[in-house]
């Protein structure tokens, strides 16, 4: 089961540095401006602006190496990691991604705006938002796994004997 739910999790961080890369290299990007990639590319040129994938892809290839290395800690040190601890990395992992995303994201963005003065910033955030909910969704889980370990550790000290 554990084998399992890794893979989920491995696949999870994955998906969600993809979509974050995606977001910030094209979707984000023709959302605000509201013209085709390449349209908005010219524009953005011609104003002085500058417009790179780099960040995207150091997005995504940080995501797949986090990814791989949480995987790789939770499946071959079983017996040092406990199950809390792992979900704990995992959802940190996740929680992370925002802040990441956002100061990655905004050099593209701050470019679609010095060069359109009506862009759409709204639209660009509405296709953000679900990285942003997730985000905030897995920092309550690692809340709850730390409160968690935390009432169990208070629950074994009560209940060893004094001596």
């Amino acid at each position: 089961m554990r084998i399992l739910l890794t893979l989920l999790g491995m696949v999870a961080i994955i998906v969600y540095s993809l979509l974050g890369a995606t977001l910030m290299n094209d979707w984000a990007v023709i959302a605000a401006s509201e013209m085709p990639l390449e349209t908005t590319i010219a524009d953005m040129d011609a104003a002085g602006q500058t417009y790179t994938t780099i960040p995207g892809f150091v997005f995504a290839v940080m995501g797949i190496l986090l990814a791989l290395a949480w995987g790789v800690t939770t499946l071959f040190c079983r017996s040092a990691l406990p199950n809390w601890a792992a979900v704990s990395l995992w959802a940190g992992i996740v929680t992370l991604g925002a802040p990441a995303y956002f100061f990655t994201s905004f050099a593209n963005l701050n470019s679609v705006g010095d060069t359109y003065f009506d862009w759409n910033a709204e639209a660009a955030f509405a296709l953000e938002i679900p990285l942003y909910m997730l985000s905030g969704l897995a920092f309550l889980v690692v809340v709850a796994m730390m409160v968690t370990a935390v009432n169990k550790a208070t629950a074994r000290k009560k209940t060893s004997p004094v001596t």
